[in-house]
């Protein structure tokens, strides 16, 4: 008993280490921002197209009707989504403004291109609980970046080169697992000029866009929720080390040297487990890492060798109770391992699960009856 504590204690600090955070699905009702979530890199990058029509503003631009200072814009996006709530995406823009004189309302046309980094915050996943299938969002984004207005008609002016300010409010529908449908306002300021060579009786500052498009999904997309391990299991743990420390101080006080014996005849015996092994498993999950793959190893020797068989019984903790069938999985789990990698025939192996009421181990030790415990019959 002793020794298949001590084994249980060692196996348990190597799972520690190699599943101190898991990642399982999200079944919980609180918002988005309270629950640690995390993604797997280089996933939930998006790629836009939009096109749409834009007004210049203040000044000569205010005494045109509108209808007639619109004018053509068009976009292509690259961004990435940190969080359901989170995102930056890169923006290059392009298009045609009308601008028109101060006092003599003459028109003069150019063109723009241009890019700017955007923080968006989507707001209905920054409140309501994560749900990858949700269709509709409210995204408002702020962003800085640079411009280039060229192509004048009135000959007299220049090109300018300006850093902009953007800010706007985007609509997006989730229609298809990687399509959005996709409409935005944006104000964009580029009042703030690198090389100025712009006459002053023109205003070309403030312009308001209005685009419509569609945004794709590309790579690995959704989240995941990280639940780190239990305070119980930690505790467990804990409870394990203490125990040997205090073996092994007995045992300190033991004699160095034993008294001769006479040596005897060895002792013939059946090949048996010394003690039941036991296959420890992350909160939630059914696979087996790859910590406790020697002790199935161990296990499938043993039935090859010997005449018996092995009974693999799977337990679940009681704070594992939404996961469904998680003792069964876990047991089958191990038992394909014995028969698929490590070549047991199927006739030597029984298998079991019990309800996490018949756990081998108490409330203090809630951790440990994340197990499959394998014996000889």
């Amino acid at each position: 008993m002793k020794l298949k504590y001590t084994l249980l204690a060692l196996v348990g600090i190597g799972s520690l280490s190699a599943n101190a955070q898991t990642a399982q699905s999200m079944a919980s009702e609180a918002p988005a921002h309270r629950v640690a979530l995390t993604n797997k890199p280089g996933a939930n990058y998006f790629l836009s197209l939009s096109g749409g029509v834009g007004a210049m503003f203040l000044e000569g631009n205010n005494k045109p009707a509108l209808l007639d200072r619109l004018s053509w814009t068009a976009a292509l996006s690259l961004g990435k989504w940190h969080n359901p709530y989170y995102a930056n995406r890169l923006k290059l823009v392009g298009g045609e403004t009308y601008t028109y004189h101060n006092l003599s309302g003459l028109r003069n046309d150019n063109y723009f291109v241009g890019g700017h980094l955007d923080f968006m915050l989507d707001v209905v996943n920054y409140f309501a609980p994560y749900n990858p299938s949700r269709v509709f969002h409210l995204i408002p984004y702020v962003g800085v970046g640079y411009e280039h207005k060229f192509g004048h008609t009135d000959k007299a002016l220049r090109g300018t080169h300006s850093v902009t300010a953007n800010g706007g409010l985007q609509l997006s529908l989730h229609v298809a697992p990687r399509v959005n449908i996709f409409a935005e306002a944006e104000v964009t300021y580029s009042g703030l000029n690198l090389r100025y060579h712009y006459a002053p009786a023109y205003s070309n500052a403030l312009r308001l866009s209005a685009l419509a498009g569609l945004s794709f999904n590309i790579g690995r997309q959704g989240f995941a929720a990280v639940e780190p391990l239990d305070q119980e299991y930690l505790d467990g743990l804990q409870a394990q080390i203490n125990a040997l420390r205090a073996e092994n101080a007995e045992l300190s006080k033991r004699p160095v040297n034993c008294p001769d014996v006479e040596a005897s005849a060895p002792l013939v015996t059946e090949n048996r487990f010394v003690a039941d092994k036991s296959i420890l498993f992350a909160q939630g999950k059914a696979s087996v890492s790859k910590d406790q793959l020697i002790t199935v190893f161990d296990a499938a020797e043993f039935a090859k060798e010997a005449s018996q068989g092995l009974v693999v019984t799977g337990y679940a903790a009681k704070n594992e109770s939404r996961y469904k069938a998680l003792a069964e999985q876990r047991a089958k789990a191990v038992a394909t391992l014995l028969t698929e990698k490590y070549g047991v025939s199927p006739d030597k192996i029984t298998v079991e699960w019990k309800e996490a009421d018949d756990a081998p181990y108490g409330a203090a030790q809630q951790g440990w009856n994340r197990v499959v415990i394998i014996r000889s019959k």
